[in-house]
């Protein structure tokens, strides 16, 4: 792994609470790598728009995931909670996903227990419960190293209620999960869950709710799973915009780096003594 899941597990037991920002390009990794964050999220949201530019609907697949992994968790430098679907097929294929996450240098996933439907409709489908904890076994069974943490998702809170989701997180932590994830949980919810059951908590930024009153309801890890991509897509729409309309970018470019302050975000300045002493360049 390229950042252990073992400082992932203590940044979750030392945090009130954890709270980690979604990161889906080099640029944004890059950005990440240089703040006080503790974690990085990769979703198959981010990864399904910035790849394909098509919605979040099922279409990904596990390749695309394992390869953004691959690509962003050694430039963001952080511990990596990255998004495992369902697992992409049966309990065979989970572990698979899970061995080809840990490889590609995840420190957790998450698998879900939605059928189709995900953002598409107002209450998701959810495989029997059985098949779910036939999927959670197959994870913890595939983990090279039990410091890769498996968290364990439902998505049965829409349009059926707590009790539904109560009964499969203590099913999951029966089984053995290291932590469990409610969506469309707000703070009643997560008071309901975390009195219930001692795993930590994850939790996705709800509008209108900041980290702490998450974590005062019983959240441990709060995902902004979207926010930088979505300000990121606001920002080029206003610079295309923009130019189309002026043939023009002046009244933007104050808030802009240049070329040259570019590079040197992306780290060019090392590059640059590397080559000198390699002999490549001059000064």
């Amino acid at each position: 792994m390229t950042a252990s899941a073992r400082s992932l597990r203590q940044a979750i037991a030392d945090s009130y609470p954890l709270v980690v920002p979604g990161v889906y390009d080099g640029i944004s990794a890059r950005a990440l790598a240089a703040t006080d964050f503790e974690a990085a999220y990769i979703g198959s949201h981010a990864t399904s728009a910035v790849l394909h530019g098509i919605p979040d609907v099922g279409y990904l697949t596990r390749t695309d995931m394992v390869e953004q992994i691959r690509r962003l968790a050694p430039i963001a430098g952080k511990p990596i909670i990255a998004d495992g679907e369902a697992g992409f097929g049966n309990p065979l294929h989970v572990a698979r996903t899970v061995a080809a996450y840990e490889h590609a240098g995840a420190a957790a996933i998450h698998l879900e227990d939605h059928t189709f439907g995900k953002h598409l409709a107002a209450t998701w489908g959810v495989s029997p419960l059985g098949e779910a904890v036939d999927r959670l076994r197959a994870a913890l069974d595939a983990r090279a190293s039990a410091d890769f943490l498996i968290i364990a998702r439902t998505d049965a809170f829409r349009g059926r209620g707590i009790e539904p989701v109560l009964e499969r997180l203590h099913a999951f932590a029966e089984e053995g999960a290291d932590a469990v994830f409610a969506t469309g949980c707000g703070p009643a919810e997560l008071t309901r869950i975390k009195a219930e059951l001692k795993l930590p908590l994850i939790s996705l930024n709800l509008p209108g709710r900041n980290a702490a009153e998450l974590a005062a309801a019983g959240a441990d890890v709060v995902i902004y799973f979207g926010s930088a991509y979505f300000a990121a897509q606001a920002a080029v729409a206003a610079v295309y915009r923009q130019l189309a309309a002026a043939g023009d970018l002046s009244d933007l470019e104050g808030g802009m780096l240049d070329t040259w302050s570019f590079d040197a975000f992306l780290g060019i300045d090392e590059i640059r003594r590397q080559a000198l002493r390699l002999g490549l360049i001059s000064d």
